[in-house]
């Protein structure tokens, strides 16, 4: 997907074209077409297979992905989530009163959905008196960010003008959780309003400077081969950075970004161009690396069908409250488009696990995680269903 380019279609979108089969392949289909993520193209590997896939590789099964290899991919997976918190921000395209209508929609929706998940965890938490290892409304918050991330682009080829704003929401509702992480993974770790409100402040300057040196360099590479090496130092630097300081590498990322999309000359093109060969190895990367890393245990139990339960509620008020600011739409189909969860929230989860304590960070992974895969199966039933009868 180049950069600027919001649920319209990309080369990849026109060289899969949408056919209309069998109920069952229709359903594939949608499934293999869902972005993961803003600035994704379609046909983002599925969660479906490659977390099931990443529990088999994994320590609990084949050992292939073992404890101490997991370790030592704590570095890439940081540097995974920063390239995605810039797939992001490269996207992002606010220039149009549209874009930004659609934009503030999705903002909505996203608090909505955060707040409606939040606030039904922070208080089961408490009256479950659960063995949480830091602050419990940290955790709650932490598991609101987690749901309220949607994927688009199933119907983004789909000529359906109602298909492609609904799609287009559930993109761009990506933004909200990945600016509130900066927040999240300096609170989860137990700091104090203060170093809450000072490090996201960091974090997205550590963004821009990073952005600003990166900029120079790209406009000042003398080949193709030179702008590459520019890129990946500039995405490494951004993921070591925020993963030493324990910071949020989405944010970074995001923020960067946001500075390559809107800087002058073809810094934007230039690692869209560059990242858009990684994406699906991305992906997959942080698909296999929570599936491996799962681990259930009570706590995991206890949030699990809570967590799939209030996503679902908080998207459905959501969609109620966002279809006002956005288009003639049904609240109940916007609803539905905004199911399938992508791959920011299990991202997230990744780093929650990396900064947290070891039961409360891999309990919210596992729940996470799980939830996600409930999620994408229901899509996976309801989407071609509201499609069908639209």
């Amino acid at each position: 997907m180049t950069p600027g380019e919001l649920g319209r279609g990309d080369p990849l979108d026109r060289a899969v074209p949408r056919r209309r089969g069998p109920a069952g392949l229709g359903r594939l289909d949608f499934l293999l077409r869902t972005r993961g993520a803003l600035g994704l193209t379609a046909t983002a590997v599925p969660a479906l297979f490659f977390v099931p896939l990443g529990i088999v590789l994994g320590p609990h099964v084949l050992d292939v992905l073992s404890l101490n290899t997991l370790a030592h991919l704590d570095a890439v997976v940081s540097v995974a989530l920063a390239t995605l918190g810039i797939f992001v921000g490269l996207a992002l395209d606010l220039r149009s009163p549209r874009e930004r209508r659609l934009f503030w929609a999705a903002d909505v929706e996203s608090l909505v959905t955060i707040g409606t998940v939040a606030g039904a965890m922070l208080v089961l938490l408490a009256m479950w008196q659960a063995p949480i290892d830091g602050p419990l409304v940290s955790v709650a918050l932490a598991l609101g960010i987690a749901a309220s991330a949607s994927s688009g682009g199933a119907a983004a080829a789909d000529g359906n003008v109602f298909h492609r704003l609904a799609s287009h929401i559930a993109e761009l509702d990506d933004v909200v959780p990945i600016a509130a992480t900066g927040f999240v993974i300096v609170a989860i770790q137990g700091s104090t309003v203060t170093d809450i409100i000072r490090f996201a402040a960091f974090t997205v300057l550590l963004g821009i400077l990073i952005g600003v040196a990166g900029w120079l360099l790209f406009e000042q590479a003398h080949d193709v081969a030179e702008q590459g090496v520019f890129v990946v130092g500039a995405v490494v630097l951004l993921g070591g950075t925020t993963a030493y300081l324990s910071l949020s590498p989405l944010l970074a990322g995001m923020v960067a970004g946001m500075v390559w999309r809107n800087a002058p000359g073809r810094a934007g093109q230039i690692l869209g161009d560059t990242l858009r060969t990684i994406q699906h190895p991305l992906i997959v990367l942080l698909l296999l690396a929570s599936g491996a890393s799962l681990e259930w245990s009570r706590l995991a139990i206890w949030l699990f069908a809570p967590f799939v339960l209030f996503r679902i509620t908080g998207k459905l008020l959501g969609a109620r409250v966002a279809r006002r600011l956005a288009a003639p739409l049904e609240a109940a189909d916007l609803g539905v488009y905004l199911l399938p969860p992508g791959v920011i929230g299990i991202a997230f989860a990744l780093n929650v696990q990396q900064v947290a304590s070891p039961i409360t960070g891999s309990a919210l992974l596992t729940a996470v995680t799980v939830g996600t895969l409930a999620c994408e199966l229901l899509a996976l039933v309801e989407l071609p269903r509201a499609e069908e009868t639209a």
